[in-house]
């Protein structure tokens, strides 16, 4: 691996984790720690908010396509592309999934 597809994995591999965040975050997340609301089930409980996951799951989906092309089609495998793909897809799972799941 080169040290520019090393870099465009870094970078690409940060944006993507950016736009994860940002639309994984619910509309109503910042009253966390305010009035009793303490984490993610408490705000899912108490305050009547439109769950706009699915959405966000649309959105930042396409994200996995350049590292599937580049591992799967073009047979580029390096464990620095692994890596990033399993923490990308580890915390895509946990934002959009298991953290609300988690809430009994």
């Amino acid at each position: 691996m080169t040290w520019k597809s090393f870099v465009l994995n870094i970078v690409w591999g940060l944006v993507s984790f950016a736009f994860i965040a940002m639309f994984s975050t619910q509309d109503k997340e910042w009253f966390i720690g305010e009035e009793g609301i303490n984490n993610i089930c408490d705000l899912m409980t108490y305050i009547e908010n439109d769950d706009i996951r699915d959405v966000g799951i649309i959105i930042t989906l396409p994200f996995f396509i350049p590292y599937i092309y580049a591992i799967v089609r073009r047979k580029q495998r390096n464990l620095w592309q692994y890596f990033i793909v399993a923490a990308l897809l580890s915390y895509w799972l946990w934002r959009f999934i298991f953290r609300y799941q988690l809430c009994v």
